[in-house]
Formats: C-alpha cells, sequence, structure tokens
C-alpha cells in the first residue's frame, strides 16, 4: 500500500476546515445522524454508538443580532454565537442537541434552546459539581445510563458490543492526538501552528473513522523525520474554547512556541480515555473522577491548582497565557489564585480576554508580542 505524503494528508484536513457548520454539514457521514454538543463532559462514545455523530458546536465568527433578544449580554462569546446560528438556521442539519451542567450560561442556553422547538432529541446531562463524594460517583453513573437510555429509545439502540467498539475508537483517536501533540509540541516544527489547530478543531466534528485513519497517516509522515524548530520562548496556555485556529500562529509569529495547553478545546480533553477492561458505563465514569477538567467542578481546594502547576513545570514553559472568554465567571473565579501560584515560581502570565474573535486579533496580536518579548533573552 502507497503511503500518503505529508502534504496530502494536510490538504485533506485543511479542505474540511470550514468556518461554516452548515458548509461542513455536507461533508459529514451520510449513514449517521448529527447530534450536536457542547462540552467535554457529554460521552461522545454514547452517542456514537446510538448510530449518531457527535458534531461539537465551538462558536463561529458571526454578527450577534437575533440573540441578545434572549440573552443579556454579558454571557460569552461561545453562548451568544451558538444561539445566533440556531436563531439564523445554520444549524438545521443537525437532529438533536445535547447539555452538560456545567456554567449558568449552558444552563440557561439549555432552557432558551429547549423553547425554540428545532430538534426531535434535546438531553441535559445533569453532572455533579463536586467530584469529591461517592454520592457524586453514584449519581454520574445514573446519568450516564440515563443518557444511555435515552439514545437508544430516540436515536438507536445501543448494544454492548456497539458501545464497546465505540469506547475503543474514541480512545485510540485520544491516543493518537496524545503522540501527534508530542511529535508537534516537543520534537518537530513541520506542522505549522494553523495545521495543528485545523486538525485538533476537526476531531471533534468529522467523521470519526476517517479522522483517526488520517491521523495515523500524519504520524507515520512525521515520525523519525527530524525537523527541529528554531529556538523560540516555549508557552502554556490556559482556558477553555480556542476562538479561531488563527489564534496560534499568533503566538508562532510573535517567536513563541505552544508547548503545553489546559484547553476545553484542546490537551485537556486528551485525559478522557475510558478504560476498557472495565463495564463501559463504569468507565465513562470513572474517567471524570481520575482526571481534573476544569474549574466548573470541585474536587478540593488545591485540585486544579495541583494540576497545573505540575503540567506547567514539566512542559519547561516560561511564561503562562491566559486566554479566556470574556464573562466567563468559572475561569476568572479560578484565575487570581492560578496567576498568584505561577508568578511565585517564577513563571510571567498575560491575561487575554476574548469577545467576539475576528475583532480581538488586532489586540492580541500586539499584546502577545509584547509578552514573548519581555520573555526573550537578551
Amino acid at each position: 500500500m502507497e503511503k500518503i505524503s505529508r502534504p496530502a494528508i494536510l490538504k485533506e484536513f485543511e479542505s474540511l476546515s470550514l468556518d461554516d457548520d452548515r458548509a461542513l454539514s455536507s461533508l459529514l457521514p451520510g449513514d449517521r445522524v448529527p447530534v450536536g454538543f457542547f462540552c467535554s463532559y457529554v460521552p461522545e462514545e454514547l452517542i456514537y454508538a446510538a448510530g449518531g455523530h457527535p458534531f461539537r458546536l465551538m462558536g463561529g465568527s458571526l454578527r450577534i443580532s437575533r440573540a441578545l433578544a434572549h440573552l443579556p449580554s454579558y454571557c460569552c462569546y461561545l453562548v451568544k454565537s451558538s444561539l445566533e446560528s440556531l436563531l439564523q438556521g445554520s444549524l438545521q442539519f443537525l437532529k438533536g442537541i445535547v447539555f452538560a451542567h456545567s456554567c449558568d450560561s449552558m444552563k440557561g442556553l439549555s432552557e432558551i434552546w429547549a423553547l425554540q422547538k428545532t430538534f426531535p432529541i434535546h438531553f441535559n446531562l445533569m453532572v455533579p459539581s463536586h467530584l469529591d463524594s461517592d454520592r457524586s460517583r453514584i449519581f454520574l453513573r445514573a446519568e450516564i445510563e440515563r443518557f444511555k437510555e435515552y439514545l437508544s429509545s430516540h436515536l438507536g439502540t445501543i448494544t454492548a458490543q456497539n458501545l464497546k467498539s465505540s469506547v475503543h475508537l474514541f480512545n485510540q483517536i485520544r491516543q493518537s492526538l496524545g503522540r501527534l501533540y508530542d511529535l508537534r509540541l516537543r520534537q518537530d516544527a513541520s506542522l505549522s501552528a494553523k495545521e495543528f489547530a485545523q486538525i485538533i478543531r476537526l476531531g471533534y466534528r468529522m467523521d470519526r473513522p476517517r479522522y483517526l485513519d488520517l491521523l495515523k497517516e500524519l504520524i507515520e509522515a512525521l515520525e523519525g523525520k527530524a525537523n527541529p524548530r528554531k529556538e523560540r520562548v516555549p508557552l502554556y496556555v490556559v482556558g477553555n474554547m480556542v476562538p479561531s485556529e488563527s489564534w496560534f500562529s499568533l503566538v508562532e509569529d510573535a517567536g513563541a512556541f505552544i508547548v503545553g495547553d489546559d484547553l476545553c478545546s484542546g490537551a485537556r480533553t486528551l485525559r478522557l480515555s475510558a478504560r476498557e477492561d472495565l463495564d463501559p458505563i463504569e468507565a465513562m465514569t470513572e474517567r471524570y473522577f481520575s482526571s481534573y477538567l476544569c474549574p466548573t467542578k470541585y474536587k478540593g481546594v488545591d485540585a486544579r491548582l495541583d494540576t497545573l502547576l505540575k503540567d506547567v513545570e514539566e512542559s519547561g514553559a516560561r511564561g503562562v497565557i491566559f486566554l479566556l472568554y470574556k464573562y466567563c465567571e468559572a475561569h476568572f473565579f479560578d484565575y487570581p489564585d492560578l496567576r498568584s501560584a505561577f508568578e511565585s515560581k517564577g513563571l510571567p502570565t498575560l491575561l487575554i480576554e476574548v469577545e467576539d474573535p475576528s475583532s480581538s486579533v488586532g489586540q492580541m496580536k500586539v499584546r502577545i508580542q509584547a509578552f514573548v518579548e519581555m520573555l526573550t533573552p537578551l
């Protein structure tokens, strides 16, 4: 079998990297029902096992006009832009939507969304806020079971074999992404920042078996080929959703390199592999208690701080960028303590608040350049 070249693989990824959700819908697998979701706490494996295609809504750059009739102006851009897309009809290709119990804005969005009566499938997964309790574990397992039963009755029957196969598929995707992260962030510079961001983003949207095949082919094309990156300032990024693929390019163009991240749409989700030697429902329950994913959940006063400090120290970063959606209360509540902890370790920090990604690029570019120059050795 002839190997596919790296440029050919990247060209296919690029052809699928459409900002317009409606345009991308024509490229989705025709034998699966597209179901939207927002949060890493939603088990994609269950949607896939039921015959659905999990499609993560990640916001987009569009003019907000209709959504403000339903939402206060201080909601984050992800919430506003997602509702705007729904009201403009850009998400009509979806047959369902799944919300997870996370922030107040998302809980409110779920209620507003349900009132539109657009989709036959609408589910709220009630993930407990406290993950330091045995009762929480019992509750979450029951919720995942409830989600499974709901999907079986509204989408397609979830068999034991389908679920095991689905868990294996998504585990393989996360393992391959982890290897790609290692190649890109620590060893190899042949993937540009924009290309890498496109690949990560597509993992939540395109046909999953094809995505896994492309990842494996790309890793094979990259492994064993020395392409060391130029000396750049190593940075670590903490935040929620990456607002646009161009953001990584701003960091690279400023003379820096992202050596690690704790992003909701990035490396944070690599912690979600489910043990395949356990009952799938138990494995999907257990993973949320063995990993700390975001500040909407609580596992102890220092749980998130300890996780991030360890990760940043291992990355070798010389500075930390907080990339936060404006009005994201959960992340901003954590920010002062995290900033103080990093700076006490001699790690300078930069806070970037993002609202509409298209109108923030100029400001972000200037601030990132200034931060990188401050960290650049004389």
